[in-house]
């Protein structure tokens, strides 16, 4: 039970914290899981499940109206089971796409369960008590977190047993099975990461980076630092570079 609630005052703080500090991505995966491998005991398994699901969820995000599947929930329950039940990543992505899709169809229930606040805030906006409605703000927006957290905790403290059972019955081809699609479902945030930002101008620096970790075998901090002195000496050319004046600017302009 002391596991389930500080899974679920983790997902709850996680919130709170991307609400109201700027969106520091608190929410993410790799931050998720990495949290609640602190609160459980065990942060190794954390950051595996965390960056492996990082992986998964990248090219994921609400764009308008879509509602995407929930992934610090799926995270949260996932890495929970991981490490309560000492199984792997395998157990995490076998439960934590259906505990993000479950949350993903309850977003909209909830969105609508925090109109149930709208009769006080009415009556406040009446009697012009705006120090009332700068206290309802938080309230508000915790209506949500309080819910994701209670459904998050009630998941790992209902269902350990029936899902150690469930995991037991599972043959063995199948966890096999969901280790391969872990590594596939990698590749595929990748591409969809890749889709987004991917041009031909920089399609160059992909393959300067396929290169040199196939190739030359080079570690991946060695090339991120590459990058970044790469990036470096751009950024000190462009800025010594000449800037016509606004004389020469207007001349151009008027011989065009």
């Amino acid at each position: 039970m002391m596991q389930a609630v500080l899974v679920g005052l983790t997902v709850f703080a996680l919130e709170f914290i991307e609400t109201w500090c700027s969106y520091p991505m608190t929410t993410h995966p790799l931050i998720v899981g990495t949290a609640i491998g602190i609160v459980l005991g065990d942060v190794a398994t954390g950051v595996t499940v965390g960056a492996s699901l990082e992986l998964v969820f990248m090219g994921v995000m609400a764009i308008g109206g879509t509602v995407p599947p929930d992934a610090c929930s799926g995270t949260a329950v996932g890495t929970a089971y991981a490490i309560i039940l000492g199984q792997g990543v395998e157990t995490a992505f076998t439960l934590a796409i259906p505990a993000s899709i479950l949350c993903q169809t309850l977003f909209v229930p909830l969105v609508a369960l925090r109109s149930l606040w709208s009769p006080m805030i009415d009556k406040m906006v009446a009697k012009g008590d705006y120090k009332g409605l700068q206290r309802m703000v938080p309230v508000v927006s915790a209506t949500m977190y309080v819910f994701k957290a209670l459904i998050c905790g009630g998941a790992v403290a209902l269902g350990s047993v029936a899902v150690q059972q469930f995991i037991d019955v599972l043959p063995a081809v199948f966890l096999d099975g969901m280790g391969v699609a872990a590594g596939m479902l990698a590749a595929v945030g990748f591409a969809l990461l890749l889709k987004m930002m991917w041009t031909k101008k920089l399609a160059v620096y992909f393959f300067v980076g396929f290169i040199l970790s196939s190739y030359l075998g080079l570690p991946l901090m060695a090339i991120a630092i590459l990058g970044i002195l790469y990036v470096i000496v751009l950024y000190v050319e462009s800025s010594h570079k000449p800037t016509p004046s606004s004389a020469e600017e207007e001349e151009e302009l008027f011989n065009d």
